[in-house]
């Protein structure tokens, strides 16, 4: 009777869906957490990663601060390890993953894994708020991100294009329509 009352406890702890708190081993200094990050930032997340299906293990981040790095002001961070397959219509989760809700700010500390693409996790030194006093002095000067593609206030080569094609459309309009008004008044009795 205990064996099956045993049973049925841990049963229903796998099926809870509870994620293990975060196994990390002690925090590192600030200045080796610095060091191991490509880029240290503080931002405000504005939403999950995304796309047709709600990405639960990435989060987009408004950045209103860079301490270190090349990070655009908004960005799509993973929020843990990469998990290949968790198989399908699955969300595989770790106990390193790190957890943040929209509209709440954090100071991340990422790891960039292709030109667009950052991550972070419980133990990288990323937390809740702005950076501590500590952290300041290790960082230094705080810079502002920089501007990209999709980003409020961003233009990009193809933003400029349209913007002389429409410009030059709009001269041209002018100038034809000044010369069609010339020619009327030139000759009067003929129509265009």
């Amino acid at each position: 009777m205990r064996s099956l009352a045993a049973l049925a406890v841990i049963a229903a702890s796998l099926g809870s869906g509870l994620m293990a708190e975060a196994s990390c081993a002690p925090p590192d200094p600030v200045a080796q957490r610095v060091e191991r990050a490509d880029a240290v930032v503080w931002g405000t997340v504005v939403g999950d990663g995304g796309g047709l299906l709600s990405d639960r293990r990435s989060l987009r981040v408004r950045v209103q601060t860079v301490y270190k790095g090349s990070v655009p002001a908004q960005v799509t961070v993973r929020m843990g390890p990469e998990i290949p397959n968790p198989g399908p219509g699955q969300v595989g989760v770790t106990s390193v993953d790190y957890a943040a809700a929209p509209g709440s700010s954090h100071t991340l500390y990422l790891k960039q894994h292709a030109p667009d693409g950052f991550s972070t996790d419980a133990c990288s030194g990323s937390h809740e708020g702005e950076p501590t006093t500590e952290e300041t002095t290790v960082l230094g000067a705080p810079r502002v991100p920089e501007r990209g593609p999709g980003v409020p206030g961003s233009t990009t080569d193809l933003d400029r294009a349209l913007a002389a094609g429409a410009i030059g459309a709009v001269l041209a309009a002018t100038y034809l329509s000044f010369r069609a008004a010339s020619a009327l008044e030139r000759f009067p009795g003929r129509r265009p």
